[in-house]
C-alpha cells in the first residue's frame, strides 16, 4: 500500500490518500472542502479515487465528504456509532456507507489492502479509527483522525462545550477505553493523526508528521496513564485551550451537511468601488494590513487580522455565518485566505482589494481607531481609581496560572460570544501575553462601541514590575 499526505498548515489538518499500487485506486480519508486539492494529489500519484472516509464529524473545518458523494459519485463512508447520519446523505443512500466497529472496506479493486473500523469515542461519540490491514492479516497502519496525535490524544470536552448534553468525564472514561484497545498493537503500526502541531483539537500535539505505537507508548503521557481511570481522567479534562467560537458553527454545518459548492471567487474592486460596496447593510471588511496600518486607517465596520496562523480562529469567530465579505489583502495572500475561510464555512466573499488600493481613499472615508497603549503602571492607576476593567485575551491555561488583579477571562478568539458580560460604563484593558493576540480583541471591542486600551508589552512588564497578581481558574470553572 502507498500513503498520501495532504497537509494544510493553516489549520494543522491531514488528510490522507490510501493507494492501491496493483489496481491503481485509492481512498481518501477526512478529505478538506476543497477538494480539487484532493484530485490534484491523486493525479500526481497516478491513482483512480473510488472511495471517500470520514473518521467523525469535525469541528474545525468543513469536511469535502458531501462535494465528493453527490458532484462526483464517490462512495462515502461514514460512522454509524452516532445513530442518524447527516441529512444530506438521505438523498445518496446508495452511495453511503455507515460503518461500524469492526467492518471493512476494500481499497479499490484488491482484496489485499483493507480499512478496518475500530469505534474509537471521546473526542466525539461517533469517532471511528481506520486500521489499514495487510494481505497477511496484520494491522499496518492506523489512521487515527482526532482520536490519537503525536504525543497527544483528542480533547474530551469539544462535544461538552459546543453541542451540550456531553458530560466531560464521561467521554474522558469513553475516551480511555478506546485508548485501551490500542493494547494488542505492534510497536511498529504507524500512526496517521489527523492533525498536527497547532491545531486547536489537541493540547500540545508534538511537532511529528505522524508516529508509531511504540513512539506514542514512551512519549504520549495520556496514553501512558490509561490503566488509572482517576489519573487518566485527571490528565485528560484540563489544561485545553478554549475552542475558537466557529466550531459550534462548523460543527452544526458538518452534522446537517455543510452545501456543496465551489471555492467563492470575489470581485476585484478598485478602492472607490471597494469603499461604496462596504457601505451596504451586512457587508463586513475583513483587514489583513498589519494593526498599526489598520489603526490609522480602517474603514467602519472593519475587522483587523493577520492572513498568519491564527487567521482562520480569528476572521472564522468574530463573522457570522451570513456576513457578506470584503477582503482587504495583499495579491500574493488572496487565494489562501479565501481557501482558509471557505474552509471554515465563511461562504459570502464578495470582493476584494489591496492595502495600497485601500489607502488611496480621501482621509475621510476612514475612522479613528482610538486604541491607546497604555503602560503596567498608567494601568494599574486607572484599575485602583475606578475607571477601567482589565481584559486577559489569552487561553484558560494562561489566565489559570496568573492575571491581572480582577481580569475578566474573554479569550481572544471568542469576542463575539463574551460581549455581552463586559461593562460599558468604564475603560477595557486588553492585555495577552506580548500584546498581539490583545490589539485584536481591542479592535473587536472598538468596532461595538467599548471605550479601550491595550496593554503595553502584555503580561509579562505588569507581573515583572512586582503588580499584584491573582491565581487560578476563570469563575465558574474549577480549573481550565
Amino acid at each position: 500500500m502507498k500513503i498520501v499526505r495532504i497537509h494544510d498548515d493553516s489549520l494543522a489538518q491531514v488528510s490522507y490518500l490510501l493507494g492501491c499500487p496493483t489496481c491503481n485506486e485509492c481512498v481518501v480519508l477526512d478529505p478538506p472542502r476543497d477538494i480539487d486539492r484532493v484530485f490534484t494529489a491523486v493525479q500526481a500519484a497516478g491513482w483512480k479515487l473510488v472511495g471517500a472516509v470520514e473518521t467523525h464529524v469535525h469541528a474545525d473545518f468543513i469536511s469535502g465528504l458531501r462535494s465528493l458523494v453527490e458532484e462526483h459519485g464517490i462512495h462515502g463512508h461514514i460512522s454509524g456509532e452516532s445513530g442518524a447520519l447527516p441529512a444530506w446523505t438521505n438523498a445518496c443512500t446508495a452511495r453511503i456507507t455507515a460503518m461500524h466497529d469492526g467492518d471493512e472496506l476494500a481499497v479499490g479493486a484488491s482484496p489485499s489492502i483493507r480499512l478496518r473500523a475500530i469505534h474509537t469515542p471521546g473526542h466525539t461519540q461517533e469517532s471511528m479509527s481506520f486500521a489499514a490491514v495487510g494481505e497477511d492479516g496484520k494491522v499496518v497502519a492506523l489512521f487515527t483522525g482526532d482520536f490519537i496525535f503525536a504525543g497527544e490524544v483528542g480533547r474530551p470536552d469539544v462535544g461538552a462545550r459546543l453541542m451540550g448534553g456531553t458530560d466531560m468525564r464521561v467521554a474522558a472514561r469513553a475516551l480511555r477505553e478506546a485508548l485501551l484497545k490500542l493494547d494488542g498493537f505492534a510497536g511498529e503500526v504507524a500512526l496517521y493523526p489527523g492533525h498536527t502541531a497547532g491545531s486547536m483539537c489537541g493540547r500540545k500535539i508534538c511537532r511529528l508528521p505522524l508516529s508509531t505505537m511504540a513512539i506514542e507508548r514512551r512519549i504520549n503521557k495520556s496514553l501512558r496513564c490509561a490503566n488509572d481511570e482517576e489519573t487518566f481522567i485527571d490528565q485528560v479534562t484540563r489544561g485545553f485551550p478554549d475552542p475558537p467560537s466557529y466550531f459550534s458553527r462548523v460543527k452544526q454545518m458538518n452534522a446537517i451537511g455543510a452545501d456543496a459548492h465551489a471555492i467563492p471567487t470575489p470581485d476585484r474592486l478598485h478602492a472607490a468601488d471597494f469603499l461604496a460596496l462596504s457601505r451596504t447593510p451586512g457587508c463586513v471588511v475583513l483587514d489583513t494590513r498589519c494593526f498599526t496600518r489598520f489603526s490609522e486607517a480602517a474603514l467602519p465596520n472593519s475587522i483587523s487580522v493577520s492572513v498568519d496562523a491564527w487567521f482562520a480562529s480569528v476572521a472564522g469567530s468574530y463573522l457570522e455565518r451570513d456576513d457578506r465579505v470584503l477582503l482587504v489583502v495583499e495579491p500574493a495572500m488572496m487565494e489562501k485566505a479565501v481557501r482558509v475561510l471557505f474552509r471554515v464555512g465563511v461562504d459570502h466573499l464578495l470582493a476584494w482589494t489591496t492595502p495600497d488600493e485601500l489607502e488611496t481613499l480621501p482621509d475621510d472615508a476612514f475612522h479613528e481607531i482610538d486604541i491607546a497603549e497604555v503602560s503596567p503602571r498608567e494601568a494599574k492607576q486607572r484599575l485602583e481609581a475606578g475607571t477601567a476593567t482589565f481584559l486577559d485575551a489569552r487561553l484558560c491555561a494562561e489566565y489559570e496560572m496568573g492575571h491581572l488583579p480582577g481580569a475578566v477571562f474573554a479569550p481572544f478568539t471568542q469576542m463575539p460570544q463574551r460581549v455581552a458580560g463586559l461593562p460599558r460604563d468604564r475603560e477595557i484593558i486588553c492585555y495577552c501575553r506580548s500584546g498581539k493576540r490583545s490589539s485584536l480583541a481591542c479592535a473587536y471591542l472598538r468596532s461595538q462601541g467599548f471605550k479601550v486600551a491595550n496593554l503595553r508589552g502584555g503580561y509579562w512588564p505588569w507581573a515583572g514590575r512586582g503588580f499584584p497578581i491573582e491565581v487560578g481558574a476563570p469563575e465558574g470553572l474549577v480549573y481550565c
